[in-house]
């Protein structure tokens, strides 16, 4: 069966491969690093010392796993750590954010020479892979080297557990490999044993996302933001955070018909791919609203000589940009929401205590947002006119609470990356023991 797999994931790969070069190479102007990625060009050995392995999908991911690697780092200064990611973006984040703290490298494609390749240079230690990251030959390889591996932050959707039934066999041949599974919810943790796993080998420890930090704006700062955004004192704001194609519409048609009725509402689009910028833009056109790039404003309001003209729609096509914007908001909408992709983080704008607003597309943070709607402290929106109500009410008493609600949600949540890294603790002493035991017995016989 691996070997049916590795033939077709090859397949797709050379097939795909022209795409995946035009869209990020030359669309995106993107590094896609193929030499590490095939295993030519590797970070150095670990030589005597443990080696910690964690892969990180995305940005999303990089960002949660930030404080447990730095809980990690200071707790045990003698490992090494290496995060891999998946994507540019995912690459690009981790360098900027944990540079300090860890190697960050693309991982290997899952094929048998360049996981080969990876396995014998960096001599990896422990493995720790998040959320539903569940690659074939790379959990082979970790197998047939004796090594553990860990998944944190697990999380299965109702509709992952349909699909999962229908080829369990298939899935629990591959995921026999995972010796642990520290998933979000007591929800996430039955779907795992409804897939088939034992109940001793997966553990809610909570959803490490909801343990991450942002910065706070002091009020000098938010009136030094307002005044580079070109913002007017009565000017209210809504950030809408990882936007998807046909969600933009509706909250622009919104907004457009809010042109009269409320003119200091200015929306903020942050698209969960930036680089579909001019696509937003020429949707802002079509409803007549005036719109800027974050770039191009932010240039501008660097030069002292330049002009910058009013604006009712700001497209940020930065990445890692999103919490500050959540942060100057007067409300926020979660994207990936009224399309089905799943819904995106709203753990992010409940750590500012803003208002949430988001579409009937929640299954990847499904126990949350029915938490956040059983306790008001989001409110779901199906359609235009929902959004047009919502838009309306933004500077109304309850959305203010909601707000504050959001933020005693997520409060209770904390403590996820404690839990986490206990767990991941227990392994690192057990491999300490082995290594050094095993490093002194080679010493010894060399002497």
């Amino acid at each position: 069966m691996l070997y049916l797999y590795t033939f077709l994931y090859a397949l797709i790969l050379l097939f795909y491969f022209p795409f995946f070069w035009v869209r990020f190479r030359w669309l995106r102007r993107e590094r896609l690093e193929m030499r590490p990625r095939l295993g030519l060009s590797l970070p150095p050995p670990s030589d005597y010392r443990p080696c910690l392995w964690l892969h990180a999908v995305s940005v999303g991911e990089i960002l949660s796993l930030q404080r447990l690697v730095l809980q990690l780092r200071q707790r045990h200064p003698s490992w090494r750590f290496i995060v891999t990611s998946l994507t540019p973006a995912g690459l690009r984040l981790g360098r900027q954010r944990m540079a300090s703290i860890a190697e960050i490298a693309p991982i290997p494609l899952d094929l048998p020479f360049s996981l080969r390749r990876f396995f014998r240079q960096v001599q990896p230690s422990l493995i720790v892979l998040t959320e539903s990251e569940f690659w074939p030959n790379l959990l082979h390889w970790a197998k047939r080297s004796s090594l553990p591996v860990v998944l944190v932050n697990g999380r299965m959707s109702d509709r992952s557990l349909k699909r999962i039934r229908k080829f369990r066999r298939l899935f629990l041949a591959i995921v026999k490999n995972i010796d642990l599974f520290l998933v979000q919810s007591e929800r996430d943790r039955q779907r795992f044993i409804d897939a088939g796993l034992p109940a001793h080998r997966v553990i809610n420890t909570g959803n490490i996302k909801s343990d991450v930090e942002f910065k706070v704006l002091s009020e000098e700062e938010r009136v030094s933001w307002r005044e580079r955004l070109k913002l007017k004192p009565q000017d209210k704001i809504i950030t809408a955070g990882s936007t998807h194609p046909k969600e933009e519409d509706l909250l622009l048609e919104a907004l457009a018909s809010l042109k009269e009725a409320k003119p200091e509402l200015k929306l903020i689009i942050a698209p969960r791919h930036p680089e579909r910028w001019p696509e937003i833009s020429h949707l802002a056109e079509s409803f007549f609203l005036p719109w800027e790039r974050w770039s191009e404003l932010r240039r501008k309001s660097e030069d002292k000589q330049a002009t910058s003209p009013e604006w009712r729609v700001l497209i940020v096509d930065t990445l890692g940009e999103l919490p500050v914007f959540y942060n100057l908001a007067d409300m926020t909408f979660v994207g990936g929401s009224l399309v089905p992709r799943g819904g995106h983080n709203l753990l992010e704008p409940a750590f500012f205590g803003q208002p949430i607003l988001f579409g009937p597309h929640m299954e990847n943070f499904a126990q949350l947002a029915q938490e956040f709607l059983q306790k008001k402290a989001a409110l779901e929106v199906r359609t235009k006119e929902d959004l047009k109500q919502a838009f309306l009410n933004i500077e109304t008493t309850e959305m203010k609470m909601m707000g504050e609600r959001a933020k005693v949600i997520l409060a209770g949540l904390e403590g996820a990356t404690k839990k986490t890294t206990a767990v991941l603790e227990e392994f690192m002493r057990q491999i300490e023991g082995k290594f050094y035991r095993s490093n002194a017995q080679e010493a010894g016989k060399s002497g």
